[in-house]
């Protein structure tokens, strides 16, 4: 690599190479083998660079076909990877020097053997440069155009937030989801005493506190706790947006209310269970001698949670390969609570993912809701009578919440809608959280929290 790239710069564009080509997640390149060798300052800009441009490629896309005077399509795409780079750092990152910002992104488009394109990546650049933070989207007449390009969001997904919640709304919503998401945890007294890693938090000037949605879950509110530190490395604390911890002990905590013989462990079946964030909370909740069963299709994503149960010493989940479109290989009416986290679009995601919203369609909203609707379906026969189903979704759009939740209902009508109920149980007012049909819903810009539905349902007796 040209000496005159930075190594963080080097290793966001080909994250972003590979973001755009291979369908890959940022997410799972920066934590990958391949860039912890970066400096932990070369790894935090990396990161930054590569999530930045991600959240606001729509923004930079319209500024690069402002100063070039030629659409996208039209540029290679690597050229647009480089510009999107260097936009970036004038636009969002002051503390980056300018002339920094557009030498480096010169000598990248010369690394990468793009030799012509080097005068356009430094032109476009300094004219960015010379207009500073200067509002161009009012030149665009469209208003629903112009809210893409300043939100950097889809038309089409915007288009459904306006006639949801007004235009107010659908912009704060998705200048969240352009933040940077704060970081969220619990902590697992299984493998370290929270005083003690409490006490380390304090020794390194690491402010936390208290979530004011979930109980027992906590925010940073000062300092920094990324993966690589020893309380996160070591199993001391486990990373969880509050949203997902809250589903858990919905589902959990209050389930030795619904078990007709309190001597008898309970019997859990976690349908679509990896990567395991959920399973293991409700492990840590349950009796010991509970039995909990965890599913996923994928060998591979089975194995990284027997990996993550052994980091955060949780036994006694039983890890089986299950496809949860088929009839699942139990008696029916086998267990006390079941627990749907189902595959969904991760619109409800988009802090942490924000490729997801340039590759999703409209018509894969649909989709995924009938996959859903499989899955509801075949998860409900094992519940016994008593007993619960608890559905989730990471997911801001009704067809995977809302209308699942009546459509089930008209089919199964010996289930109840228990979510407000179990929300009071927990100690949380639920009308903040409840939606106007079934269930309830969090969100970036109201909780702070993923966009999450769930649903909690009691089978009648």
């Amino acid at each position: 690599m040209n000496k005159n790239v930075s190594p963080a710069r080097a290793a966001a564009f080909e994250i972003l190479r590979r973001v755009t080509t291979e369908d890959a997640y940022a997410s799972n390149l920066l934590a990958s083998n391949q860039y912890k060798k970066l400096s932990r300052e070369d790894h935090a800009l990396t990161q930054e660079l590569v999530l930045g441009v991600l959240r606001w490629q729509a923004h930079l896309d319209f500024l690069i076909e402002h100063y070039s005077r030629r659409k996208l399509s039209k540029l290679d795409g690597e050229v647009a990877i480089t510009l999107r780079l260097g936009l970036y750092q004038l636009r969002f990152l002051s503390r980056v020097p300018p002339h920094a910002a557009i030498n480096e992104s010169v000598n990248l488009a010369k690394e990468r053997k793009k030799e012509s394109a080097a005068p356009l990546v430094n032109a476009v650049l300094r004219s960015a440069q010379r207009d500073g933070r200067a509002d161009l989207g009012k030149t665009i007449k469209d208003s629903l155009e112009r809210l893409s390009v300043e939100t950097s969001h889809p038309l089409w997904l915007l288009k459904r937030w306006i006639a949801r919640f007004g235009e107010a709304e659908a912009r704060d919503l998705a200048l969240a989801n352009n933040a940077a998401p704060r970081t969220a945890f619990r902590f697992n007294a299984r493998r370290h005493s929270i005083e003690q890693t409490r006490l380390w938090l304090k020794e390194h000037r690491i402010e936390v506190r208290d979530s004011a949605l979930t109980p027992k879950a906590f925010t940073v509110k000062g300092g920094s706790l990324p993966a690589q530190s020893e309380p996160v490395r070591d199993g001391w604390i486990y990373l969880q947006d509050e949203a997902s911890q809250l589903i858990a002990r919905l589902a959990a905590s209050n389930l030795k209310s619904e078990i007709s013989d309190l001597n008898v462990p309970p019997k859990v079946l976690d349908t679509c269970a990896a990567p395991g964030s959920k399973t293991s909370l409700m492990a840590s909740l349950l009796p010991e001698k509970s039995l909990i069963i965890a599913g996923d299709l994928y060998d591979h994503r089975l194995r990284t949670m027997k990996e993550l149960n052994a980091r955060l010493n949780v036994n006694g989940i039983k890890l089986i390969q299950l496809d949860a479109t088929r009839e699942a290989p139990f008696a029916p009416e086998s267990f006390d609570l079941v627990l749907l986290d189902a595959p969904c679009t991760g619109l409800g995601t988009l802090q942490r993912h924000p490729e997801i919203k340039w590759r999703l369609t409209e018509a894969k909203v649909g989709e995924l809701a009938d996959l859903q609707k499989q899955l509801l379906r075949n998860a409900a026969r094992q519940v016994r009578p008593g007993g619960l189903l608890v559905y989730s979704v990471c997911s801001t759009e009704p067809e995977e919440g809302e209308e699942i939740i009546a459509w089930f209902r008209n089919e199964h009508t010996d289930y109840r809608d228990m979510t407000r109920e179990r929300l009071t149980e927990l100690g949380i007012e639920p009308w903040p959280l409840m939606t106007k049909t079934f269930g309830a819903r969090t969100y970036t810009h109201g909780q702070g929290t993923e966009c999450f539905f769930f649903c909690v349902l009691w089978k009648r007796k």
